[in-house]
This record gives structure tokens, C-alpha cells and sequence, in this order.
């Protein structure tokens, strides 16, 4: 649903008055009689009252100092020029364009009689009208006008001067406002290059420029570039003007309305905020300022479900604004706007169908019939024409609003993909599913293109929350197949398409940027790249040190805050920087993919989605509870799928296996029922795709990526690892990155037993007979792992190269000096906390421990290895990282992006491959398994194969049959072999 958002696209200049105490350039000096002394003085109070935005009780006086000018001065004098365009200009202040119109033409008429053609009084009225055009919608005129004041400015002032600047910016706001954006940076950069040169780089002018460019990359979906600029332009305003000035407030405005279009609601929330204190206390509670920034709140609060703190901030900002401007005002148009979408999502159709219609009728009757504005009103009625089932009603406004979208904002625009996806929902609710189809192909493409444009830079924490916003365009293209066209396979290759561009898509974006940040690294990169990383370890020290002693709750909050502040900022800077350098992108296609699964292999990409109510008569009824589905996609192209029932159902499942399976007390035989049940929702809907091969490559989403597939029993009372050897993916667009890697000729590394004494003077605590490899950090101590040593040596043997680090001498600095050895096999305690409000960021609540956890020195070298310094490492061309710990594989799950933990660590890290576990694991069986791991490696067999013949062997012995024991390590990322070890 599209929404009017309220930033602040500054015009310079559209005042810009003469003073009436001095007459304008060749006026005659006339004798000041008491009407001439009237009209002068009324004219001053006009303006005055302008100035403070109280337009109706000017525009009174204006028309008072004009009737007198033109008694005692004629009709065709100056004073009477400046007069008129005073009145006109009061006019468009009110959103009153077709009365402001003549009033500014006469005043044009009389200049040009009077000064010639080419005077800069002439100039001015140029621009002005050039304005009015622009916001009348008269585009084509608005540019003539705009580029005939440039050329007077220019001749007269030359063409580096303050007033050519304003007239390219306000010619750059008309192209901009026509959609026309090439045409507006390039005219933003020509008043920003004057302004910079004639006023310096710190100059508070220059941040209107930098908003205006801000804004305009922000309308088409630049929205990392955007917030660069606006950042910068409220850096510049900050620092000259301090952090109380209106035109501050004007900045963080526009920043917030780039969060909130990121998703970033917290800290669109924040500026918001503070926008409005500093608005209400510098012009008062009642200016449209205040108006607007209390919509831009409303619709903040909206977006996140809060209507009850959205309304009445709706109806504020909109009295606000029918008091200051006029019930007939565009600006009100947009709070209607706004509090018609609410009300319609409250339930209200018939209120919110009469508010839409009001906001369109001023929009036309203001900017034109064929303004974006009504096209936003238009997209909406449709919309809840649609709901209420009146679907020719709704087909003409959409295809009005296409029409009018595709003329003005181009064929990328995001609102475009709005108008497109609300017509596709409306075929199918009519039947049509091959029109359905084409629309919505052609609505993802548009995403396609934005999603690319932004995800190139920016912190993952943006890309993340960017991502975020298109998530209900996945829910639409799968429920859009499986729920209206299950048995098309067009629908079934377009869902499948759309599930390979979205997941892991943030992952993928951020780790990419690091491979090509660091295959271009220089020195300025290498130095924000090391303080990235030494941020990461102060973040990840002050964490777990926690507050207490000198460093109260209140500090420690503040010093967290700004640790991770820094920490974003640096991501976004470097992943800006590796936005200069091309890199190699393969479009993510059904095609593509399927070139790279090799023979005899299956695809399984698994989706939690949540189905579209083609039937729902309210907004809140428009999504069902989630669900699961699989699409199965094999070399030659052949393409499967299965919708595999409700997510609540298969989640429960998932939990009562994982229960039974970690439970090694539980017999085999009493586990195995669970593993069945789990089996028959996730594996026979697909089996009969699954009975022609024997390797499978997994692609899970949400709760699914904890579980061991391979310990799932089959309807024959098998597990399935007797039958297949499973690998795990992020998404099945891996493939392309695996096609295209460089592995490292570095030796192996391998860190095991580390002294968790190091430097103490305690005494370690026996270690128990099992001696699971995981904490609970709330004791923060950890025992010894004797197993892990002998695991180590004789992993050694059979990597003659590898470099062995244990005992005091795993600690985590060495770890984090490594540069991309061939292997790297860890063998520690893992942990992974739960949920925590003190541990906010997942990436700090898993790791490992090295040598000196136990006595907890100070500094960056603490003897913690959270995944967020792993995710700093350079593993570059690593090909194999293992690590022989518990937990390793767990964290916090996200919908479409995997498990935020030391998995995702790795992968942007750089590392090829995985092997990581799902709970907690014994010492002596782990060993075993690693040692045969690796034995089967050498031996020339696949990652993936390796790990499925050591996991049988256990299978078969008498000991460690139950698959606590083998099951607990899953591999991920590349299957095939390492080579030569």
C-alpha cells in the first residue's frame, strides 16, 4: 500500500521579496503621500506575516498595498510589479496555484516591459512561476521557466554565482518531481558545485543541495546513498548553525524518512523525535513544521502496528494544517491520505474510501489529474475496491495509476511495483492467473532492481532492515503459486525465482562486499578495516565484562551503544568503498542455478512463508499463519514442489525431535518415533523426487536449519543418512558463488586444548566423564578437554603441513592474525546464549573459548571468540573451517537469513565450507568422528561424503549408535573435495 511520507524538498528562493522600503532597480522615486505610505506599509505587513507562515491574514493586506499602488503609482509601474507578486506568491503559499498564476504573470509582464527581458528582476519572476509550475504539475513548463531564469542569472552574475546555483536547484526539484532523475542529479550537482565553491565546504547552504540529492536518491530506492547525503547535510547544519536550529530539524527529518523507508524504525523514530522538540520550541506547537513531523511519527507508528499512537497524531497534524493552510491545501491531501490508510486498516472501508477521495479531488484539483500524488490516492482506492470484491471499479483506478506512474517516475520506480503487485493480486482474485503471473513477474523485477542498487552498501544492519520491506512480496509470489496456481509450473519457476533473489540475499551482499574489498585493499581500506575490527573486540569485551564497580548501568548502556554505532558506521563506510569496484554478479535464475547442481543431486530450497487470503475483506485478515513449502530443482531443469503444511505443526515437531535426539539416555528405538513424525511432514511429500539420487543439497529457512536431516528416519525405519549424504546451503543462488572460488595455498591450521588457565592461579575443575564441549557462561569457567589434544595430534598426522597451536598458545589473537589458511579445524568449548536483553546483537551470543578465558584479562585478547570477531577474520580461500565444539551451529533464527551465529561468522568471513554442531557434543565420540573425518578426506572424498561415511561407521558400532552422538554436525557451503591435504 502506498503512503505519503512528508520530507522536505527545499525550494531556494520561492520568496526571495524585494523589500517595499526600497523601490526595485530604474523605479522613479515618488513622493511618499499617505495612500503611497499606506501601501507601503501594508505591503510590509504582508510580508512579515508570510515570513512567520500566516498566510491568510496577509494575503488581506497584500491585496490592500496592490489596489493602492495601482491608484497612486499606474497600473504598469514597478511598485505595482512587486506588489502583485506578493499576492501571488501568498496565493501559492495556500496551494492556490491557479489563482497565484496571473498575478505572477502580470508581475512578469510589467518587469520585462519596464527592466528588459534580461533583467535579474525578471529573473526572479521567472523562477517563481518556474516553482509554481512544478508544483502545479506542468512539468514542461516549469523547466522552460526554470532554465529562462538560469540563462538571465548567468548573464547577469555570471555562471558561478549564489542565484544560478538556487535556480539549478530548483530546476533539479522540477525534474525530480517529473520523475526525470538522470535530468536532477545532474543539475543537484551543478548548484552544489557552485555553492561549495563560492561558500566553501562547511557552509550551511550546502546542506540544502545535499537534502535535496538525498531525497532524490531516496525516491529511487537509493536509499544508502541517500542517507549518506542527508547525514552529511545534517553534520554541516549541526556544526554551523548548532543542534537547536530549525534547519536542523528540517535535516533530521529528511534523515529519519530515509530510516524509516530502510526499515530502520528505532532510529527514524529517535530523529523524529527531535525534530519535533526543536520545531515545537523554535516556531511554536501550530506550524506545519510540527504538522509535519507528527505524520511522519503517526506513520511510523502505523507501519509497526501501533494505531492507537498513530491516530491521534494524524489528526493533529492534520488540524494543524487545515488551520494554517486551508482545507484545500496539497498538504493536507497527505494527512488525509494517511489517516484513510489507517482507518481502512482499523476496518472503517466506507470512512476510509470517503478520506481517500477527499485527498484525491485536492491533489487534481492542485498539481493536476496526472500527479504522483493521485496516483498514490488511486493505488489505495483500488486496492479496497478490490477487498470489497468490486473489481472493475478497482481495475480502472489501478490502471489509471499505472499509467500515470509509468509517465512521471519511470520504469524502476518502487512505486511502480506497488501499483503492479496490487493488479497482479486482483487478476488472481478474478481467475486470471496467467495475467496474475506476468504482472507480478514484472513488479519483482522492479524489486530486483532496487534490492541490487541498495544491498551494494550500507551496514548489514541496513541491508537487513531493507530487505525486511519487500517481504511481503515473497509471501505474495509463493502463496500466489501454491494457494491459486499449484499445479503451473510458469508460477512454480517465477516462486522459485524470487525465493533464490530474496534468501540469504543480505548474507550474501555483505560477504561479497568483503571479498572485494579485500581482494582491492589499500591502505585507507585496510586501516578502517583493522579499526572495524578492533571495535568489534572492545564491543565484544564490554559485553560480557558487564557494568558494575566504576562503570555504573547507565554508562556501560551509553559505551555499549556507541561501540555498536561505530561498529555500523564502519560497516557501511567499508561496504561503500567496495561498492567503487566491480565485481562479478550472476543473476540469480532458476537456469543459472540449476547449471551448477551436479548430476545424480537434488536442490531442496525450503521457504516459511506466510499465504496470501485472496478472499479477505479487511487488511488484517490479508495474511493466513505461516506456513512451509519445498521447491526441488535437479540439473536438467526438472522442477518440484510441495506446500508442506502449517509452520506452528512441523515447529512442534521439530522441537519434541530435537528433544528426544539430544536426549542420549532415551534408547535408539524410542527416539526413532519422533524422528518419523518430523520425517513424514518434511520428507515424504518429497520423496518420490528424493528416491533418484543420493546426495541432496538443502537449502533450509527458519527452525529448519536446526535440524540434522540426516537423523530423520524414514517410513522403512531407516535414518536417512543410510540413504543420502545431505549438504546445507544458505539458498540454492550458493551454487553460483561456489562455481567461481580461489582457494588459498596457506597451511592448515589447527587450535585445540586450549589453557583456559592461562595466567591464573586457580585450579581448573576436574573434568567430568563426558566432558561436553560447551558453558554456561553465567559460571564463566570451562574445564579441560584432554580428548580434544589427542584429536588434534592426530589430525596432525594426516595434515603433514598444518600448523598445531594448543595449550597456552591457542589464544584468540592468534587466531585472529590468520590469513586464509587451507583448513582450519578448532577443537574448544562452544557456547551460544539464549535470548538477551543485556546481549542484544545474536553475533556476540555464541563463540568459543580459547586459552585465558578462565582469568578473564582485560583488552581484545580476552580469551572469548565471539562470531562477531570470527565474522573479522580473513578467511579468504579457506576451504575447510571445522569447528569441534558444541552449539557451533546454533543462534538466532531469521526468516529467509539463516542463523545469526557463527555459521553466518564464517561465511563472511570468507570460509568455503562448514562443519559445525546443533548441540552439545561429548568429547571422546567427537573425537573419533573428527579423526575419521579427516581420514576420509584424505582419501579424495567430498566434504559432505566424508562426513556421511564417518557418521555411519558410528552408526554401526555398538557404542556410539545413537545419533546424539554423530548426528550433532551438520556441513554447510561447499561439498566437494579439498584436495591434497
Amino acid at each position: 500500500m502506498s503512503k505519503k511520507f512528508s520530507l522536505a524538498l527545499v525550494l531556494a528562493s520561492v520568496l526571495g521579496f524585494l523589500p517595499f522600503s526600497i523601490s526595485p532597480a530604474g523605479c522613479q522615486q515618488l513622493p511618499l503621500s499617505p495612500e503611497r505610505q499606506q501601501a507601503l506599509s501594508s505591503g510590509e505587513q504582508a510580508q512579515k506575516l508570510l515570513d512567520a507562515g500566516k498566510y491568510g491574514e496577509a494575503l488581506p493586506l497584500a491585496q490592500q498595498s496592490l489596489a493602492l499602488w495601482e491608484k497612486t503609482a499606474g497600473s504598469s509601474s514597478l511598485e505595482v510589479a512587486t506588489a502583485l507578486r506578493l499576492v501571488g506568491l501568498l496565493h501559492y503559499q495556500q496551494g492556490r496555484y491557479a489563482e497565484a498564476e496571473p498575478f505572477l504573470q502580470r508581475a512578469l509582464t510589467i518587469r520585462t516591459a519596464l527592466l528588459g527581458p534580461e533583467d535579474p528582476a525578471v529573473g526572479q519572476m521567472y523562477n517563481n512561476l518556474g516553482n509554481l509550475y512544478m508544483e502545479a504539475g506542468q512539468y514542461a513548463q516549469a523547466e522552460t521557466f526554470h532554465r529562462r531564469a538560469i540563462a538571465i542569472r548567468t548573464k547577469a552574475f555570471g555562471p558561478e554565482h549564489l542565484d544560478v546555483a538556487r535556480s539549478y536547484n530548483n530546476l533539479a526539484n522540477t525534474y525530480s518531481s517529473a520523475g526525470q532523475y538522470a535530468q536532477a542529479e545532474a543539475a543537484y550537482l551543478r548548484a552544489l558545485a557552485i555553492r561549495q565553491k563560492v561558500l566553501g565546504p562547511d557552509n550551511p547552504e550546502i546542506a540544502q543541495t545535499l537534502d535535496n540529492l538525498g531525497l532524490l536518491y531516496k525516491e529511487q530506492g537509493r536509499y544508502t546513498e541517500a542517507e549518506a547525503l542527508c547525514r552529511q547535510g545534517l553534520a554541516l547544519r549541526e556544526a554551523a548553525l548548532g543542534s537547536d536550529h530549525p534547519d536542523v530539524a528540517n535535516s533530521l527529518n529528511n534523515l529519519a524518512g530515509v530510516y524509516y523507508l530502510e526499515g530502520n524504525y528505532p532510529q527514524a523514530e529517535a530523529l523524529f523525535e527531535r525534530a519535533l522538540v526543536i520545531w515545537q520550541q523554535a516556531i511554536g506547537p501550530e506550524s506545519g513544521l510540527v504538522a509535519r513531523v507528527l505524520n511522519n511519527l503517526a506513520l511510523l507508528y502505523e507501519d509497526q502496528g501501533d494505531y492507537s499512537r498513530a491516530e491521534p497524531l494524524y489528526r493533529r497534524s492534520l488540524a494543524i494544517k487545515e488551520k494554517a493552510l486551508g482545507a484545500e491545501h496539497p498538504v493536507v491531501a497527505s494527512s488525509l491520505f494517511n489517516l484513510a490508510s489507517l482507518t481502512e486498516k482499523e476496518g472503517n472501508s466506507a470512512e476510509a474510501e470517503r478520506l481517500y477521495r477527499r485527498a484525491m479531488a485536492i491533489s487534481e484539483k492542485a498539481v493536476g489529474p496526472q500527479s504522483p500524488d493521485v496516483a498514490r490516492s488511486l493505488d489505495n482506492l483500488a486496492d479496497l475496491y478490490r477487498d470489497r470484491g468490486e473489481y472493475a471499479r478497482s481495475e480502472r483506478l489501478y490502471r489509471r495509476a499505472l499509467s500515470i506512474r509509468e509517465a512521471t517516475l519511470g520504469a524502476f520506480h518502487p512505486e511502480l511495483s506497488n501499483t503492479l503487485t496490487g493488479m497482479a493480486i486482483l487478476a488472481a482474485r478474478k481467475g486470471d492467473p496467467a495475467q496474475s503471473r506476468q504482472l507480478l513477474a514484472r513488479s519483482l523485477d522492479i524489486q530486483e532492481h532496487n534490492l541490487a542498487l541498495t544491498l551494494a552498501s550500507g551496514s548489514e544492519a541496513q541491508k537487513r532492515a531493507y530487505l525486511a520491506t519487500f517481504a511481503e512480496s515473497l509471501d505474495v509470489a509463493l502463496s500466489l503459486h501454491l494457494q491459486n496456481a499449484p499445479k503451473d509450473s510458469r508460477w512454480a519457476r517465477l516462486a522459485l525465482t524470487t525465493l533464490l533473489r530474496r534468501k540469504g540475499r543480505v548474507l550474501e551482499a555483505t560477504s561479497g562486499n568483503m571479498v572485494v574489498l579485500r581482494r582491492h585493499l589499500n591502505p585507507p581500506e585496510q586501516s578502517l578495516l583493522d579499526e572495524l575490527n578492533d571495535t568489534r573486540s572492545q564491543l565484544a569485551t564490554l559485553t560480557f565484562a558487564g557494568f558494575g564497580g566504576s562503570n555504573p548501568p547507565a554508562q556501560y548502556k551509553a559505551q555499549l551503544a556507541s561501540l555498536q554505532a561505530r561498529t555500523e558506521e564502519l560497516e557501511a563506510t567499508l561496504s561503500r568503498r567496495s561498492a567503487l569496484f566491480e565485481s562479478e554478479s550472476v543473476p540469480a535464475t532458476t537456469e543459472a542455478v540449476q547449471g551448477q547442481i551436479p548430476a545424480g543431486t537434488l536442490l531442496v530450497e525450503l521457504a516459511r512463508y506466510r499465504p496470501l487470503n485472496l478472499r479477505a475483506t479487511r487488511l488484517s485478515e490479508r495474511f493466513a499463519p505461516p506456513r512451509y513449502a519445498a521447491y526441488l530443482l535437479d540439473r536438467r531443469g526438472r522442477l518440484r514442489w510441495a506446500d508442506l503444511g502449517d509452520a506452528a505443526s512441523i515447529e512442534a515437531a521439530i522441537a519434541a525431535f530435537r528433544d528426544a535426539v539430544r536426549d542420549r539416555t532415551l534408547a535408539v528405538e524410542r527416539l526413532k518415533p519422533a524422528a518419523a513424525r518430523l520425517a513424514r511432514l518434511l520428507v515424504q511429500p518429497l520423496e518420490r523426487e528424493l528416491r533418484a539420487v543420493q546426495q541432496v543439497l538443502i537449502a533450509p529457512d527458519s527452525q529448519l536449519n536446526l535440524v540434522p536431516f540426516a537423523a530423520l528416519v524414514d517410513g522403512e525405519n531407516h535414518f536417512l543418512v543410510e540413504r543420502y549424504s545431505f549438504d546445507y546451503l544458505g539458498s540454492g543462488r550458493d551454487l553460483l558463488r561456489l562455481a567461481h572460488l580461489s582457494h588459498s595455498q596457506q597451511p592448515p591450521l589447527i587450535v585445540a586444548n586450549p589453557d583456559f588457565e592461562q595466567d591464573s592461579q586457580s585450579t581448573t575443575q576436574p573434568a567430568s566423564a563426558t566432558n561436553l564441549r560447551s558453558i554456561d557462561l553465567a559460571k564463566l569457567h570451562f574445564v579441560a578437554l584432554p580428548a580434544s589434544r589427542e584429536e588434534a595430534a592426530a589430525i596432525a598426522a594426516q595434515l603433514p603441513a598444518a600448523q598445531l597451536l594448543s595449550g597456552p598458545a591457542a589464544t584468540e589473537s592468534a587466531i585472529k592474525q590468520v590469513h586464509g589458511p587451507r583448513i582450519l579445524h578448532i577443537a574448544t568449548h562452544g557456547f551460544f546464549l539464549g535470548a538477551s536483553r543485556r546481549v542484544e546483537n545474536p553475533l556476540l551470543r555464541s563463540g568459543l573459548a580459547l586459552a585465558g578465558f578462565n582469568t578473564r584479562k582485560s583488552g581484545s585478547d580476552d580469551g572469548v571468540l565471539t562470531a562477531l570477531e570470527v565474522s573479522g577474520l580473513d578467511l579468504q580461500g579457506t576451504q575447510l573451517v571445522v569447528l569441534s565444539a558444541c552449539d557451533t551451529g546454533l543462534g538466532e533464527v531469521a526468516d529467509g537469513e539463516g542463523v545469526y551465529g557463527l555459521k553466518r561468522a564464517l561465511t563472511l568471513a570468507g570460509a568455503e565450507s562448514q562443519l559445525l554442531s546443533l548441540w552439545k557434543v561429548a568429547d571422546e565420540p567427537t573425537k573419533a568422528l573428527m579423526v575419521d573425518y579427516y581420514r576420509q578426506l584424505s582419501l579424495q572424498a567430498g566434504r559432505a561424503a566424508a562426513l556421511r561415511t564417518a557418521q555411519l561407521r558410528m552408526l554401526g558400532s555398538r557404542e556410539y549408535a545413537h545419533p546424539f552422538y554423530w548426528a550433532a554436525f551438520i556441513p554447510s557451503g561447499d561439498w566437494r573435495p579439498v584436495g591434497d591435504l
